[in-house]
This record gives C-alpha cells, structure tokens and sequence, in this order.
C-alpha cells in the first residue's frame, strides 16, 4: 500500500458524509411551568413553551433547531426534505415557502426551525461553524441586551420594577429592557422610576407589546422623550403603518418592531418604507435563509438590525451565529453597536436542553459565539424529553 492508498478511506468516508440524505424530522413540542406568573400588556403566563426541530441523515448526523413549525403543511410537503442533501437548505427554505396571502404574512416559511436544524446540519458535514458559512465573521463576542423586566404581583410596580433593574445593572448589563403598554399613567410612572433608579449611563428600552393607537402613543412619547430611551419596541400594532410614520415624525424616540414578520412582509412594510428605526426579527420567523437576507436588506437601507429572542438557549446559538457575521452599519470608526436580545425572564428549561452555558463572558462583556461545527452547542435528549408534551414524526428518523 502506497501513501496515496493509505488516506483513500478517509476521502471516501468524507465524500459519503457530504453526500448523505435526510431520513427524517422529529418535532418537538415543549412546556414548562413557572414558579411565578409575569405578565406584559397583552396577558400573563404561567408557563414557557418551545418548539425544536431534530432532523436525521443516512450518515448518522442529526441538526437541531428552535423555531415555528406548520406540521401539517410539513408533513405534506414532506417530499421536499425527506431524501435530499442537507446542503440544499436554502433551496429547500424557498421551495417550502408559502403561497402570499395578507393573512399569511407572504412568503412565510413553512419551517423556520427546520431551516435552523438544517444549517446545523450542514455546518457540520462541512465540519464549519454556521457563522463561517453564512459570511465573514465580523466580530466574535456579541452584546446583549438584557430582557426579563415583566409585571409580577408586586405590591409596589413602579418600586419592583426599579428593583429588578437595579439588579440587572449589578450583573453588568449596560443594556436593558422593561416592559410598557399598561396604560398612559403607568407607563410614565414605571419608566420613570427605572430610569432614576438605573441612571443616565444605561441604555433603556421599552416595549409595549402593540398596545396602543398612535394619538395615545404620541402623547405617552412626549412624556418619555426626557428618558433618553434606546428604542420603543411595538408600541402599535404591528400593521399599523400609517400610525408609525406619524409617530416618526411627532416623537424624537427611535420606534423598533418586526419579532413576528416574515422576509418578505418585513421588506415590504418596514424596509423599503423606512418605517422603523430599529428592525428586530426573529429566527423562530424567518430561519438563518430568511437572515441573511434580512442582514443585506438592513445594510442597503441604513437600518439597525436587532433581533428579537425569545427562545431556547439553541435559538440564542444561532443569533449568535448570525449576528458575528453582520458588517458594520457605517464606515464610522465607532459604528453602532451590534446587540442582540438576551432574555433571562424564568424559564425551566431554556439553558437546560444545551450541554454549554450561553453568558457574558465577564459583568458588561459579550457573549462567546460558539465555534464549533454547525451551531456549536450540544442539545441533552434527555432534557428535551423531560419537558416534551408531544412528538411529530414525519420519514424515518435513524
């Protein structure tokens, strides 16, 4: 055996890797209870749910997401990934997509956290992180701002809310969030109490969860402008086009929205419009096919993209992932800042499904973006099936 034969087996076994086929998809529905409610303008919950993708190859490869999924339309459809090559994902992203309709959010996709398994999946046949597939890696720590600061059964609202901010701070974050949209008077008073308590030198922002009609937006905006708040995020519906032009107009606050929007609704609504100042999409609506176009969608139109997050610690994995790979907005030699949501709200099993903790590195740093192949992180079976209230199996999972 010559030395040209000694390493034939190993390119054979690449080669059958890189060509390997989908055999099935494990859908997973997952419910948690909470030890205490919390509640923002729209309800209150009891509980934390989520939905993860597991797709199998021949070779013995599996890719997992987070994120929406039609199970019927899938199952259905399930002809277009059962049997092909993981590196078609995007092909399979679009040829998934559904047919527009004003109801339907046009060109949404039938799959988002299959499209996120998918790109696990082919991270690491090609033995790559994600960020490395989809671009250039800009940077490799990612600023989080923080989310938890939702109404609970406090006897004090304003003084629990300044409480939970001041804690917050403590921890390092220079970037937080709290919730709005309970009414005029209250949000003033809430805001208020938070921004005397955290002081001038924290980013503040607000979200209102499309609780109000634009007049009462613009009047609430005149009160909170002395605020100096990072963003209000929702403070209308989010199909309320005409009420934020007015309000980009009336208030000095940057207006932030599109958590639930797909590709092409966010393009045609908010993008090309310049309807908001801050654009935050969500992998559980769009998958990493849809960011990256969202991510050259923002940089040609000069809008800050800041995704919303609000799933497991493998959907915070491949945020991670996408948002090393976002360029700078300006040429400026301090550009504005890339963040990404970091919700630390309860949840019994956000960061329990991954063998990896997902945290800032050091009080006020970012967070690592994993380097390993695919998405970079370890789902726990065992977790995942601990918490699991149902399970959908479309081909034949190996």
């Amino acid at each position: 055996m010559n030395s040209h034969d000694a390493v034939r087996p190993m390119e054979e076994s690449s080669s059958s890797v890189t060509q390997t086929k989908i055999t099935g998809i494990r859908i997973h529905s997952l419910s948690g209870s909470l030890s205490e409610r919390f509640g923002w303008s729209l309800n209150w919950t009891q509980s934390r749910t989520a939905t993860l993708v597991e797709v199998t190859t021949e070779s013995g490869l599996t890719g997992w997401g987070d994120g929406t999924c039609d199970v019927a339309l899938l199952a259905e459809c399930a002809d277009l990934v059962i049997g092909r090559s993981p590196l078609e994902v995007e092909a399979i992203y679009e040829e998934l997509r559904r047919p527009g309709g004003p109801q339907q959010r046009p060109g949404a996709p039938t799959a988002p956290g299959l499209d996120l398994a998918l790109w696990d999946l082919r991270g690491k046949i090609l033995n790559l992180p994600v960020s490395a597939l989809l671009g250039k890696q800009y940077r490799s720590h990612i600023t989080p701002y923080l989310t938890s600061m939702y109404r609970k059964d406090w006897p004090d609202f304003a003084q629990g809310m300044a409480e939970e901010a001041q804690l917050w701070v403590s921890k390092g974050y220079r970037a937080i969030k709290m919730k709005t949209g309970f009414s005029p008077t209250v949000d003033v008073e809430i805001a208020t109490a938070v921004r005397k308590a955290i002081g001038p030198g924290i980013a503040l922002g607000i979200d209102s969860n499309c609780a109000y009609d634009a007049g009462t937006a613009i009047r609430i905006g005149a009160r909170l402008e002395e605020l100096d708040l990072m963003w209000w995020e929702e403070p209308l519906p989010a199909d309320d086009f005409e009420g934020y032009r007015r309000m980009r107009q009336a208030l000095r606050i940057p207006l932030a929205a599109g958590e639930t929007g797909s590709v092409d609704w966010l393009t045609l609504n908010y993008l090309q419009p310049g309807l908001v100042d801050v654009l935050q999409p969500d992998l559980e609506h769009i998958g990493l096919t849809g960011a990256r176009m969202i991510t050259n969608l923002c940089w040609l139109n000069r809008i800050r993209l800041v995704p919303h997050n609000w799933g497991t610690a493998l959907r915070t994995a491949a945020t991670l992932h996408w948002m090393s790979t976002c360029p700078p907005l300006t040429p400026a030699i301090h550009p504005p800042e890339i963040l990404f949501e970091f919700d630390q709200t309860e949840h019994p099993f956000r960061d329990a499904i991954l063998a990896e903790t997902l945290a800032p590195v050091s009080a006020g740093g970012g967070i690592a973006v994993p380097q390993g192949p695919g998405l970079g992180v370890t789902v726990l079976p065992q977790i995942v099936e601990k918490y699991r209230t149902s399970l959908v199996t479309i081909g034949n999972p190996r």
